[in-house]
């Protein structure tokens, strides 16, 4: 899927990710806020190289529509929709315990792709140590392209929400093993409260969503104080909606358009260091939301990053 640069820079990137880490061993031991794994050395140049889907089991978009409603269109598995969507890069996050653990071949899909993210507060069974012992030991000697965990809905939802010190022992089994740590919070949902900080300081990356599209207008100004509150770097993706779970259909074209827009020039302003688009089973679909996305991944994947 990708030209032969970006393959070149791909292994480029994974030599000085590797180098950076065990250079900074000791960083995590300290906790500092900078991530031990740098502000550059992870992501390659172009936009298409920080571009993830947010990635569900296909069946789960059943899940997705109001009561009495059905799909509206085809559903695809995680890496057919990255595929589609011309996106490289997979958060692999476990809803409604699909897959269930032991998952036989589902995770054969996803050696096709650059990057991959497991999450270890998720939808599906098995304590955050299962999941840790499941990503380290399971699905990273299978799939070498697994560099990260995923903590999912950790703020929004109680039941996930693990201490600080959990956290850091999260962060430091999964930086033992060249993998980093990523984090959910919701603009709409959780804010920017000063008792975040902590938890985003352990983490190499906070991934930024607005749950209801109608908030969207408020939305790239909540990205940018999101950036002051984690400083300058770390990583910060933007999470970009194609279905609205609150509405139980896709996003609305002109909800959409503005989306895509303040994402292009967060990008060009480095505020965001790359965008997660969500989710991976709606990439079949013929809606304007999901056609509009791939429009702009196919107009901009090959930009630099800002640029």
């Amino acid at each position: 899927m990708q030209m032969k640069h970006e393959e070149d820079s791909d292994m480029t990137s994974r030599r000085d990710f590797v180098k950076g880490a065990a250079m900074t061993a000791g960083a995590a031991a300290l906790g500092g806020c900078k991530s031990v794994f740098g502000k550059t050395s992870f992501y390659g140049p172009t936009i298409r190289d920080r571009l993830w889907m947010w990635g569900h089991h296909s069946e789960m978009c059943h899940h997705s529509v109001k009561k009495g409603d059905k799909w509206p269109g085809k559903t695809v598995e995680q890496a057919e929709g990255c595929r589609m969507m011309g996106i490289p890069n997979d958060c692999v996050i476990r809803w409604g315990n699909k897959p269930a653990h032991p998952w036989g071949n589902y995770f054969e899909q996803f050696k096709t792709l650059k990057r991959i993210s497991f999450g270890i507060t998720d939808g599906g069974n098995g304590t955050v140590w299962d999941k840790l012992d499941w990503a380290i030991n399971e699905i990273k000697p299978q799939c070498p392209n697994l560099t990260g965990g995923f903590l999912d809905d950790f703020f929004a939802v109680k039941s996930l929400t693990q201490t600080e010190g959990t956290v850091q022992k999260i962060a430091d089994r999964l930086h033992e093993n060249n993998l980093r740590l990523s984090i959910v919070v919701y603009s709409d949902q959780d804010g920017i409260k000063p008792q975040f900080k902590p938890y985003l300081d352990i983490c190499d990356e906070t991934s930024f969503w607005c749950w209801h599209s109608k908030n969207l207008t408020q939305h790239a100004d909540a990205v940018r104080r999101m950036r002051d509150f984690i400083g300058p770097d770390k990583s910060l993706l933007m999470g970009v909606y194609m279905w609205d779970y609150t509405l139980g259909q896709p996003v609305p074209q002109d909800r959409m358009e503005n989306q895509l827009a303040f994402a292009r020039e967060l990008l060009r302003e480095k505020v965001a260091t790359g965008l997660i688009f969500h989710p991976s089973y709606s990439a079949a679909l013929d809606v304007p939301a999901v056609n509009l996305a791939k429009k702009w991944i196919a107009a901009y994947g090959e930009n630099r990053w800002g640029v």
